[in-house]
Order: structure tokens, then sequence, then C-alpha cells
């Protein structure tokens, strides 16, 4: 049966079903009353598991019930994480614009949701079934093996619930770990008079799964180990976390796969900081929506001709601002920016041109774009651009600008190897 990801879904509904609806007040109700339902249903399943496990002196068979338990906990977890993606208005209209970005291409869009502030997580930005597309893709390339937690069939949150309660689980994990290697020993048993000629392999699999199950008890039985290897675990977290958000970073800024350097015929470069006094370069100071200002100066610009004889130029900046304490510099690639639309009357606040303002401060040249782009194109942020709603919006895919830059780049790396080597000649 195939997971069920969508939060309308999850409740016990559809999109079509709320859609129908024309009252936004009555689709709210018809959702909380799918959701309480569905969660109803799901209790009465746990109630009856737990009169099962009273019932019961079997370790094993309280093994089981306690895993449908803990199943049907989950469930419900799901049910109420899905209602608050849909449970108004402005949570559906989000959560359906969620779902028409993973209808369309998925990479193509992504690139333009770019973070509005630096405090901003990644992860909240990427539709739910997309960073689980790149989660598995992630976990697929890892080595498969179960925590203890895992292995001894045990929720560590729920182990972390009882802990923080005070409650002492240290009999608890003494009975799970008797209890699975009570169980593994009535399945060898079942094995074995199946099939005597197995017995072998069979005792030696019996040692290993029970090696395995005492193995992981010791990790975690007592209050003070537990501490530890949650610590060990959050650390595997953290990096998979970072595995995850690099992934992520990738499809919005990365493309160097585009980069064709026979599309580019010649190209010609003008410094201005060799013509002019730094301070006349043209330039402008703006602010972030956190206050930190940017000085945006214009030293340079590439020319290109590419092969239909097309000529155009890409602006080469340098974006100033203090960063931990420390003025920090980064050189940037844009074709198409317009400084003069970034001005702001010093005397009444009126900005030329607002909506550009803030895209440009907050999106455009936002510390995680300038760092990505610098990490992936050698700093070519792409064009701003706007949309048919009159939105702006960063357009990353520009073949020849990208080409351009990272052609220049090589050019002048070969260049400064050249007199590095000369220079050591001379010495």
């Amino acid at each position: 049966m195939e997971d069920k990801t969508n939060a309308y879904e999850i409740v016990g509904t559809n999109k079509v079903a709320i859609d129908r609806k024309k009252d936004e007040l009555e689709k709210d109700d018809f959702i909380k009353e799918k959701a309480l339902e569905t969660i109803k249903r799901i209790s009465r399943k746990i109630e009856i598991e737990k009169q099962k496990l009273e019932a019961t002196s079997s370790l094993s068979e309280k093994i089981l019930i306690n895993r449908e338990i803990e199943k049907s906990e989950k469930e419900i977890e799901n049910i109420q994480k899905a209602y608050e993606r849909i449970f108004d208005k402005e949570h559906r209209e989000k959560y359906n614009a969620f779902l028409e970005i993973v209808d369309k291409s998925k990479e193509t869009i992504l690139f333009r949701n770019s973070s509005k502030s630096e405090e901003k997580n990644i992860l909240d930005e990427v539709p739910g079934e997309v960073l689980e597309e790149i989660k598995n893709r992630i976990r697929r390339n890892r080595p498969k093996k179960k925590n203890a937690y895992e292995i001894l069939k045990i929720s560590k949150g729920r182990c972390d619930d009882r802990t923080r309660k005070s409650e002492n689980i240290d009999n608890l994990l003494l009975q799970q770990k008797e209890g699975l290697i009570e169980f593994a020993k009535v399945e060898y048993e079942k094995k074995v008079n199946a099939d005597k000629k197995n017995e072998f392999a069979a005792k030696q699999k019996l040692k290993l799964e029970i090696r395995t199950i005492e193995g992981a008890y010791k990790e975690i039985a007592t209050k003070e180990k537990r501490a530890i290897y949650n610590q060990k675990l959050a650390d595997i977290e953290r990096k998979e976390q970072k595995a995850i958000e690099d992934e992520i970073f990738k499809i919005k800024y990365d493309r160097s796969g585009n980069y064709e350097p026979s599309s580019i015929v010649t190209l010609k470069y003008q410094d201005f900081t060799k013509e002019n006094d730094r301070s006349k370069l043209p330039g402008v100071i703006i602010s972030r929506e956190n206050g930190q200002e940017m000085l945006i100066q214009k030293v340079g610009r590439i020319g290109y001709e590419d092969s239909f004889g097309v000529k155009d130029e890409i602006g080469e900046y340098e974006i100033t601002r203090i960063i931990k304490g420390e003025e920090t510099t980064d050189k940037v690639y844009i074709p198409g920016l317009n400084i003069l639309e970034l001005g702001v009357d010093e005397k009444t606040g009126v900005f030329q041109n607002e909506a550009y303002y803030k895209f440009i401060a907050n999106e455009m040249l936002s510390e995680e774009a300038i760092r990505e782009c610098s990490k992936y194109n050698n700093g070519y942020l792409g064009e701003p651009l706007k949309d048919n709603n009159g939105n702006y919006f960063r357009y990353l895919d520009g073949r020849e600008e990208l080409s351009a830059v990272m052609k220049f780049y090589e050019e002048r790396n070969k260049e400064q190897g050249k007199q590095e080597k000369e220079g050591d000649e001379r010495e």
C-alpha cells in the first residue's frame, strides 16, 4: 500500500472535497472533523492493543503489540502535523502553493525561492515532498545500520519523554531486551523444526541476533549511557542535515553544468579600479531587512560576444558589509543590475523602486546567495527579472552569461599562474 504523503489524505480527506466547499469556515470545520474522526479511529485501535497487552504474559507478544501501539501513536502525530499545514485559509494557500511546485519542474522553480533573511531555515523553503526525495537520495548512499533504539524496537522519543519526566525506564529496556531475545529463540526453534538441515545456519544467525540485541542494550541501558549515545545520534543527524542543506543549495544555485566555453567567442574585460579613484566608482549603500548595510560598487564589466555575434555585458560588483564585526567584501557578477533604481531620497525616505530595492537587498544579495553562487558559479548571481505578475525573481539559467563569467575566471587564473611562474623563475 502506498504511503500517504499529502496532508489532505493524511487527515482523511482530499483536496477536491475541500475545494467543493465555498465558505472558508466550512472548509475549516470539515477538515477539523475529518482529522478528529481519523484520530478517534486510530485511538480506538490503540485501546484494543493495550487491552491485548494486559491480557498476555508472553514477552514476544508484548513486543509485537507495543510495536503496533507505537506505530499508531506515530500515525496520530502525523495527522496532527498534517492538520497544522491546512487547518485555515492562510496555511492551505501556502500548502497548495507547495503542491503546485511539486507538480512543476522542481529544480527550475526552487532557485527562485531565495530566503528573505539569513536566519530563515533553508529547509522551510522546500516542499515536504521534495525534501523527502532529497533525504531518501542521501540516505540511500549511507550504510543501512539501525541505531540501538531501532534494534530494541522502542521509540527514542518515548524514552526521552520518560527521562524528562524523571521516570525510570531502565527496567522497561531490560524487559524489551529479554523479550526480543526470547522472540528470536522462538523463531529459531520454528525454523529448525521446519528444516533440520538449516540448523547450523539458523544457530549462527541466532547468536548474531542476540549479540546485536545485547550490544544495543548496553549502549542505552542507563540514563547516563543514553545521554552519551544520544549525543552520538545528534552528531550523525547534524551531518545528515548538512548534507541535505548542501543538496538543496546545489538545486537552488549550482549552474556549473550549464558552462559551455564554446558558446563565447571573445571576452573583453574593463577594470574601473585602474581608471578611477575607488571613491568615484559607481555605487550605492542599501540596507537589508535586518538593518545590515551593504556598499555595492561596480568595479568592472565583462563584455562578451557569443557564436551569433551578439555583444552584451555583465557587471562586476564588490559587495562590502560587516559580518561578525569584520569588514567583508565579495566580488559578484550580475547582468542587468540597475543601481539607479536602488536610490532612496535621504530627506523623505522615498524609494526610487521599493520592490526592486527589497528584492536586491534581501534576496539577490542575501548572504546565502553570495556564498553559494561564489561556491558553484564563480560569483555569477544571475539576472534580476520581473515575472508577469510584477514580482522580481532571480534568473540563474543564462547560459551565455554564466559561461562568460566562468571563462573569464579561467583566463584570469591562467594569467595569474603564468605571472607566478615567471616570478619564481626570476628568483
